[in-house]
């Protein structure tokens, strides 16, 4: 009956949603270079396809979680979904570079609304005491998708390839995309129904998510006042999305300059450390409702970081390859414990709007993250400095920088940030809330 009171079919059509959105962002990571070359970019330009995107879905965020608390969660979900069918269609269609990059800084704006009003819709769906299991849930889905993308989007090509010219075999995968973002908008409309994704009827003065003051309903502008813990989950979001940009576009060139290995042999690696653990973010999420978010955001933040600052040192593949994997596990606990305490935070009359801007801060340092770490990786690739007898390799300098930043901010929330959730006590002490109202 627990089971089923959780998972209803909101959590897992959501849950599906989460899938079908990584999925479709990450099937073109294996080809997308070539396809923007094919039709006339530069090598140095191609980092612009991917900051245009997410640009866009940063800058764009605050508003569109706005509107989701003024209109609901399920109608911006739609029309972001039906953009991804559209715009998702014209990437494959377009005949130069500049179009592709127009279409896809468009498309980032789009897939903003079709996610983002989704974490709200999670939140405003689950009982308090199992806010952290379900949000685990969702990026288990999140992550397989992700991960499932890239060899789902090279085999689709090289299939195409096989019947069609090779411009073309580019172009066959964002149709596939849109087919899939068809099916999440249809099962959107059917099985996700509007009951509590209209917050804009409830509080308009908002302090703090447990504040003792009566809501004034006669008002429609919601004013809000940050609480301080917020903001500091504002500064652990841009750190974080340092730490997700920073690796993942030196972490071949490494696995080259260090063992010398071939890009089959480096994504396969990739792929493995990216699954790993994948279950752990359902797991950590669930724990965390009990236990606590703080628990295991020090267990997988720490543990992610300080694999960080080891992979330079590996000794071979097998632990290159093991400590990846590590890394990525601690990465897929933290984040659940992360998402739940956030949205324990956030004031729920304007979950939308504080979401969006949290997801700005993300996106920031995901923007950030690539084009610091290999600025950093360019300039020290062949250095190295002897220290104590030990030899610094200078490709590491990325992986130490982005690893202390890590641990500073993770370090910073765990001291200054209070917890609201052991849930129980929340669940308990809401509940007396609307016994006295």
């Amino acid at each position: 009956m627990a089971f089923r009171k959780l998972y209803s079919s909101d959590v897992l059509v959501l849950g599906t949603v989460s899938f079908i959105e990584s999925l479709a962002f990450s099937i073109p990571f294996s080809y997308f270079p070539n396809y923007a070359i094919s039709l006339g970019a530069t090598v140095a330009s191609i980092g612009l396809f991917t900051s245009s995107f997410m640009a866009a879905s940063a800058l764009l965020s605050p508003k569109i979680g706005s509107v989701s608390d003024k209109i609901g969660r399920k109608k911006i979900m739609l029309w972001g979904l039906l953009g991804d069918i559209i715009f998702g269609a014209l990437t494959g269609l377009v005949p130069t570079w500049q179009w592709l990059l127009l279409v896809r800084t468009i498309n980032g704006a789009v897939t903003a609304a079709a996610t983002l009003p989704a974490e709200a819709l999670l939140i405003d769906k689950v009982p308090l005491e199992r806010r952290g299991e379900a949000v685990g849930f969702v990026a288990s889905c999140a992550i397989i998708g992700r991960n499932v993308g890239p060899a789902f989007g090279g085999s689709t090509q090289y299939i195409a390839s096989q019947f069609l010219d090779v411009i073309s075999s580019y172009r066959v995968p964002y149709f596939v995309d849109a087919a899939f973002a068809a099916s999440a908008m249809i099962l959107v409309a059917w099985k996700i129904s509007e009951k509590t994704t209209n917050p804009s009827k409830l509080s308009t003065n908002v302090t703090s998510p447990d504040s003792d003051v009566p809501p004034s309903p006669s008002r429609t502008d919601v004013k809000v006042k940050y609480p301080r813990a917020f903001k500091i989950l504002l500064a652990t979001a841009f750190a974080n999305g340092i730490a997700l940009g920073f690796i993942l576009p030196i972490i071949a060139l490494f696995f080259q300059d260090k063992f010398g290995l071939e890009p089959i042999v480096i994504g396969s690696i990739m792929t493995i450390a990216g699954l790993a653990g994948f279950l752990a973010s359902w797991i950590a999420g669930r724990i965390s409702d009990q236990l606590g978010r703080k628990p295991l955001i020090a267990i997988g933040g720490f543990s992610t970081r300080s694999c960080g600052l080891i992979l330079p040192f590996s000794a071979d593949i097998g632990q290159a390859a093991f400590l990846l994997s590590i890394r990525s596990l601690g990465f897929n606990i933290f984040m659940p414990a992360m998402q739940a305490l956030r949205a324990d935070i956030v004031p729920k009359e304007v979950r939308g709007k504080l979401f969006g801007l949290y997801n700005t801060f993300f996106t920031a340092g995901d923007i950030v993250g690539p084009i610091v770490s290999t600025l950093l990786y360019d300039i020290f690739r062949f250095t190295s400095w002897n220290v104590g007898g030990l030899s610094i390799p200078g490709y590491g300098i990325p992986f130490y920088v982005n690893s202390i930043l890590g641990i500073i901010t993770t370090a910073v929330l765990l001291l200054f940030v209070q917890e609201t959730v052991g849930a129980k006590h929340q669940a308990k002490k809401e509940a007396q809330d609307i016994s006295a109202s």
